[in-house]
């Protein structure tokens, strides 16, 4: 299998990744001012994150793993110990400074996950994708007589979902790193993640690393898929969509700007679904993959506004 650890660069990179897309898509600006916040707080929680053994990653199984079952499939609950509080509280303030108009949900938000094992709960909500125990949660948040008055229940369930999920994911990445270690040489043919099973954000068309043909299209190069939770990088199928796997090439379409010949969006009208795609083969510079798809905002407007919907939905491409 053709995999990648999952990154190990500094919060440094992305930074410096944020102002190199700021001067070559400067329509953007409120993209990145918006969710760049979110991309470097979780960056720094994962460099402190280094020495953390709180989890015991599951022994692959190779006939269940060859089958299409992730790594982490069946795995418990990490022990965070109180990381995961210090996680949120960086992410409430990230998540303000980039989105204002929702500072009082996430105050109220964060109200609650600061009172005993709240954060806790949270974080066994979104991980056992516990919608009961995510509705209990926020169910506490903005009923108070002296409330913001716009506060109201039916936002803080998707706030709460989004700060958890936020949380999570520098301790998704950190797993992933040695996840990616102990499936280096397993077979993985799906277009969801080894790793944790989430669908990608994007793909990278790369240079090819062998002459593996099932991987290969023309011009020798290979896609590289990038998971929206944990970060992993794998190999897969060119011509091939990673959501509905149908191989009938009639069904792929191609959006693509005559400006921008390295971004493109990759389409399939058999499910309607479609990702972005970064093309590095002629780039000097390839920018960190946490915060690359940003720089593709304008695509995924221009593919949502054909009735595609996005392979996974991540925070900055909910544009309905």
């Amino acid at each position: 299998m053709s995999t990648k650890t999952a990154t190990t660069a500094k919060a440094d990179d992305i930074t410096a990744s944020l102002t190199e897309l700021r001067k070559q898509t400067p329509a953007l600006e409120n993209i990145f001012n918006a969710f760049g916040p979110l991309a470097e707080a979780q960056a720094a929680i994962l460099d402190t994150l280094a020495d953390w053994g709180g989890f015991s990653l599951p022994v692959p199984n190779p006939a269940r793993f060859t089958d299409g079952v992730p790594l982490l499939t069946d795995m418990d609950l990490p022990h965070f110990g109180s990381r995961f509080q210090q996680s949120l509280q960086g992410l409430a303030v990230a998540a303000q400074k980039g989105l204002p108009a929702t500072a009082d949900d996430i105050r109220a938000a964060m109200t609650v996950l600061e009172q005993g094992d709240a954060g806790l709960e949270l974080a066994r909500a979104i991980w056992d994708d516990d919608m009961g125990r995510l509705q209990a949660l926020a169910s506490k948040a903005g009923v108070s007589p002296d409330a913001t008055p716009d506060i109201s229940r039916e936002n803080m369930l998707p706030m709460f979902s989004l700060l958890g999920s936020l949380a999570l994911g520098p301790f998704m990445q950190r797993m992933a790193r040695d996840g990616a270690k102990s499936i280096g040489n397993l077979q993985w043919s799906k277009g969801y993640c080894p790793i944790c099973g989430s669908f990608p954000d994007m793909s990278l068309l790369r240079k090819k690393e062998s002459m593996d043909s099932e991987y290969l299209a023309a011009h020798g190069g290979q896609r590289w898929l990038h998971c929206s939770c944990c970060g992993h990088l794998w190999r897969f199928r060119r011509n091939v969509c990673p959501w509905c796997e149908t191989e009938d090439h009639k069904q792929m379409e191609y959006l693509q700007s005559e400006d921008w010949k390295t971004e493109r969006v990759d389409a399939c009208n058999s499910c309607k679904r479609y990702f972005v795609t970064l093309d590095t083969r002629e780039l000097a510079q390839v920018p960190d993959t946490r915060v690359a798809p940003l720089g593709l905002v304008h695509l995924d407007i221009v593919a949502q506004e054909k009735g595609y919907l996005p392979m996974a939905e991540t925070v900055w491409n909910r544009l309905g």
